[in-house]
């Protein structure tokens, strides 16, 4: 947030106005293991935006008055995602998944921490972190590689090499079960497990396991909860990846007087795929599902952008496309029933939010 409210050369209006005269766009998002900014500009305008970017990185402001202000927004923001009930019970989940870990802290912080932070402290960390040896910079679009390098190297002359941060890893434990009350309609329901990272040589047979259980219309749990019992109006399974560990997850909502009923169904529908596998026509849909998505996202370059930064933030190196699709395409119904009873024999952690 605050890097984009100005630098020593640029006012956070110059910076909005630059953007809004080219038509282009701004912005940053964090995640549990990195924070992200990015631009979007004609191609005739690179110069700008590629400038821009590199300046708020280099040479933030951090002033009080600023601070002061984001903190506001953040608090805000806070306040939005504590009346939100799935926001809560997906936070919850990962505190119970990951206690006292960072994996399992809320991204945006708690209002303790919000309210007692300096513009010091944020200068301290950005002079620590925002480091070359941390940075990864991905261009997409009719631009020379070469030429970008030299320029981001120019650009990134005045900032240190750094240190790499050390990661410390996640606890054996978990929470079986939170149940968090709220004053609201329904009850929301996620459970998960921790499952292998980004490197786990199963990830690819994880994922279509998901897809199959709970990824899209034609899944098991959305057929089954939703379609044929009218449990639940949204109800999805998920994958979460990290450098050294990861989570699988699935969540609903219901009535408080079907909760029971609910958990039954979808305990029903995890035990059967980890029991019997897919069908034939499960495990096809799945694959193409994901082979579909990836080349349909090729046609967007943040997205490009996105799976290029990551790649080499995470591997060393920018995987294939066809490596990805051909690793997706060789999972098998045993693979997928494998690792689904591998992970459901891990230890299960439930979060609950709604009346009572």
């Amino acid at each position: 947030h605050l890097l984009f409210k100005g630098s020593s050369t640029r006012s956070a209006q110059d910076i909005a106005q630059g953007i809004d005269a080219v038509g282009g766009d701004l912005n940053a998002f964090t995640s549990k293991e990195y924070t992200a900014f990015h631009a979007r500009v004609p191609a005739w305008e690179l110069d700008f935006g590629l400038n821009t970017l590199l300046d708020v990185l280099v040479d933030p402001g951090f002033t009080e008055t600023e601070l002061d202000a984001e903190r506001q927004v953040i608090l805000e923001e806070l306040a939005w995602s504590a009346d939100t009930p799935d926001d809560v019970v997906h936070g919850v989940l990962a505190e119970s998944l990951f206690p006292g870990h960072p994996l399992g802290w809320e991204v945006l912080g708690t209002a303790d921490t919000v309210q007692a932070i300096d513009a010091a402290q944020v200068r301290t960390f950005h002079d620590r972190w925002y480091r070359r040896s941390n940075m990864v910079i991905a261009v997409v679009g009719p631009v020379d590689h070469d030429e970008i390098v030299a320029r981001v190297d120019t650009a990134l002359a005045v900032v240190g090499e750094g240190e790499r941060p050390v990661r410390a890893a996640p606890p054996p434990e978990i929470v079986p079960q939170v149940v968090t009350p709220r004053s609201i309609e329904q009850m929301h329901l996620a459970q998960g497990w921790r499952t292998g990272g980004l490197h786990s040589p199963d990830r690819y047979a994880l994922a279509v396991a998901t897809q199959v259980l709970g990824g899209g219309w034609s899944s098991r749990l959305f057929q089954e909860v939703r379609e044929k019992r009218g449990l639940s109006y949204s109800v999805f399974a998920s994958v979460g990846s990290f450098a050294d560990s990861g989570t699988m997850s699935v969540y609903a909502a219901t009535a408080p007087e079907r909760l029971t009923e609910l958990r039954t169904v979808i305990d029903a529908q995890l035990h059967d795929l980890a029991t019997n596998g897919p069908g034939q026509r499960e495990l096809d849909v799945a694959r193409g599902g994901f082979e579909g998505a990836t080349v349909l996202g090729l046609e967007d370059t943040g997205s490009r952008m996105a799976r290029l930064a990551t790649n080499v933030l995470f591997r060393d190196r920018v995987v294939g496309v066809d490596e990805y699709l051909d690793a997706v395409r060789e999972v098998t119904a045993a693979d997928v029933q494998r690792v689904l009873a591998e992970v459901l024999d891990g230890a299960l952690a439930v979060s609950i939010v709604g009346p009572g």
